[in-house]
């Protein structure tokens, strides 16, 4: 039958199975699928096996071909999503995917991930491509050795045409012994489908062509303003300069630790004995974004997409940020700092609709001290306050840090602390490199921002964009403990520090009250006497809130939330053994079911979030 599939067809198709069988096995186990990785394995297998079956109803070479590209395709497929999955907790989005040309600028972030199961996914690529490519070369290697007969008679076999209606059904019969496995296996259920790799890219793909939440309905006035003109706390720092310092991958628990005999973050523990408000159950509330969408969350009181950047997505859309609202009570300009590229994230184009007259990149700024992910933290604060120094005042000051990205390279020059041996070249001994070196450059800040004249008229808010160390990886779990001396649970992976130093206030207080990104505008307005009644916020001013609640999304699924009480943890996979609840003071495990109608609150309000994004409509009066 001429075209038809021969019998190498099947068995490659065969192979192919089996193989990637045993990929989806490596796979699935760190998404936690509650026991059911055989099942989506096999459920992935059989995928395949159905495919190629209906490409075998058109000519052999269709066939063939639709099982190279498919088995490639889902290799390296598996292979991105595993490394993507081991940074951010959850599979990446189409979007996200197409972003990838941002990879260049944290290559070193990316191979630090790698692990040898993620190169197993791939390692037989190559292989396979060269035997499709030089078939031909292949054969003829054969032909002057003593190989050459058998090698003759198995060729005879395979190329001997199968006939479509047995490629067929071989194809749909190893998909139906998959699909068995799959329905026999105990406790599954078909809407745990969602975490197949098939079935998730090919509903994100569906979900971002498709209008997605622009259509929902969203009362704005649920996320209007309330008057604080009222609280103690309003207008205590009133006309004073706003310097915010986003600090890369700080963490709450170093605040205050010692290692050994060696104080970690001195010039911030200094700080937070004197004229501080401290907010110790502070979390971090990010989109796909990560560390930018930190910043977008504290400018603007808003959820970013959870699975894109809102500087990648939204950036020409109608914003009133914090530094347009400083502006227009008032304030002479608002600039944004950082040590790397300016295009990253996109922030160069949009930065603009967030209010910033200035934005000083690397390309601004003297290379004189490089590290391997951008100009160093001490040397990029001492240029940026050369330049703050010519700002008249009042002014808003935006400053993103860099040098404690992961993987916590800090050149050995830049090192203070004396490591234990056994600490020396881990995640966790160069963190705590990493969170020394930033607490240094800070401190060297502040006294830059005294010599030019700034620092007693300004209210500096410090925090954290996002974690560092995952409480998943048992071996950093008890080097985490062992400093802190208390478990290192999901709690403080999530708990970043808040400080808002204030001065020459007199008030030093912490804040037990749980809060997120979203809740630092909404409190700084308090503090500086303003009222934003030109736009919605999805915070609340920590300092007069009577509960705390922060809706979460990252690492975590949307409608997960921390409250003063507990940790109601979502997972993305939504298999329903994997939802979580934990008291916030004893870590005991609670009931999911007496959290539900919380649970649809946070989720509401981060969906209510994005349909107003994605129609251009976070104003209560009319957009400019």
């Amino acid at each position: 039958m001429k075209n038809a599939p021969a019998r190498r067809d099947l068995i490659r198709v065969a192979v192919f199975a089996v193989l990637l069988y045993i990929k989806c096995r490596l796979f699935y186990p760190p998404l936690h699928l509650g026991g059911f990785e055989a099942a989506f394995s096999l459920a992935t297998t059989g995928i395949l096996m159905a495919v190629w079956a209906a490409a075998s109803l058109f000519p052999g070479k269709c066939a063939r071909m639709t099982a190279n590209v498919l088995y490639f395709f889902i290799s390296a497929l598996l292979s991105v999503d595993a490394v993507y999955q081991a940074y951010t907790s959850k599979l990446p989005s189409a979007t996200q995917l197409a972003m990838a040309w941002q990879i260049g600028g944290v290559s070193d972030s990316v191979m630090g991930l790698l692990k040898p199961r993620h190169i197993a996914l791939i390692i037989d690529l190559p292989l396979w491509f060269l035997s499709w490519a030089d078939r031909d070369l292949i054969r003829k290697g054969f032909e002057h050795s003593f190989l050459q007969k058998p090698a003759v008679r198995v060729r005879a076999f395979l190329d001997k045409p199968l006939g479509r209606p047995w490629a067929v059904a071989g194809g749909l019969l190893l998909a139906a012994v998959c699909a068995v496995g799959v329905i026999r296996t105990d406790g599954f259920r078909p809407e745990y489908m969602e975490n197949e790799v098939f079935v998730y890219h090919t509903r994100d793909i569906l979900d971002a062509l498709g209008p997605g939440e622009s259509k929902r309905v969203v009362d704005k006035s649920r996320y209007a303003s309330p008057d604080w003109s009222g609280s103690r706390w309003w207008g205590l720092a009133k006309g004073r300069n706003v310097i915010i310092i986003q600090v890369e991958a700080l963490q709450n628990f170093v605040i205050g630790a010692r290692y050994g005999d060696q104080e970690l973050t001195p010039n911030l523990n200094r700080m937070l004995r004197e004229d501080t408000l401290y907010f110790d159950h502070y979390y971090y509330q990010i989109g796909g974004a990560n560390t930018a969408d930190a910043e977008f969350a504290v400018n603007n009181s808003l959820f970013g997409p959870e699975d894109d950047g809102a500087y990648v997505r939204y950036p020409q859309n109608h914003y009133y940020s914090l530094p347009t609202l400083l502006k227009d009570n008032g304030y002479s300009k608002a600039g944004a700092f950082h040590g790397y590229t300016g295009t990253f994230w996109n922030r160069e184009l949009a930065y603009p609709g967030q209010g910033m007259d200035d934005f000083i990149s690397l390309e601004d700024l003297k290379e004189t001290d490089m590290f391997p992910m951008g100009l160093s933290d001490r040397e990029f604060f001492r240029q940026s306050a050369e330049i703050l120094a010519s700002y008249e005042e009042p002014f808003y000051a935006f400053f993103i840090t860099l040098s404690s990205h992961y993987p916590y390279s800090i050149p050995p020059k830049d090192r203070e602390i004396d490591l234990e041996e056994s600490d020396v070249g881990t995640l966790f001994g160069l963190y705590m490199d990493a969170v020394n070196y930033d607490d240094r450059a800070i401190g060297e800040f502040m006294e830059e921002l005294k010599e030019i004249g700034f620092y007693d008229n300004s209210i500096i808010v410090i925090y954290g964009d996002h974690y560092a160390l995952p409480c998943a990886d048992e071996t950093i779990g008890k080097r985490v403990s062992s400093l802190t001396g208390e478990p290192y649970t999901l709690f403080d992976q999530f708990n970043v520090p808040l400080l808002i130093h204030i001065p020459g206030s007199g008030i030093t207080q912490t804040f037990p009250i749980a809060g997120g990104h979203m809740d630092v505008m909404p409190t700084l307005l308090c503090l500086l006497g303003l009222h934003n009644d030109r736009a919605v916020m999805f915070g609340q001013n920590l300092l007069d809130a009577e509960h705390g609640f922060v809706c979460e999304q990252a690492h975590v699924s949307i409608g997960s939330f921390i409250s003063d009480e507990v940790f109601y943890q979502k997972p993305h996979n939504n298999i329903r053994s994997n939802y979580s609840v934990y008291d916030r003071e004893t870590l005991a495990r609670l009931d999911p079911d007496l959290y539900e109608e919380e649970a649809e609150i946070a989720e509401n309000r981060i969906r209510d979030c994005a349909a107003l994004l994605a129609r251009d409509d976070i104003f209560l009066d009319e957009a400019p």
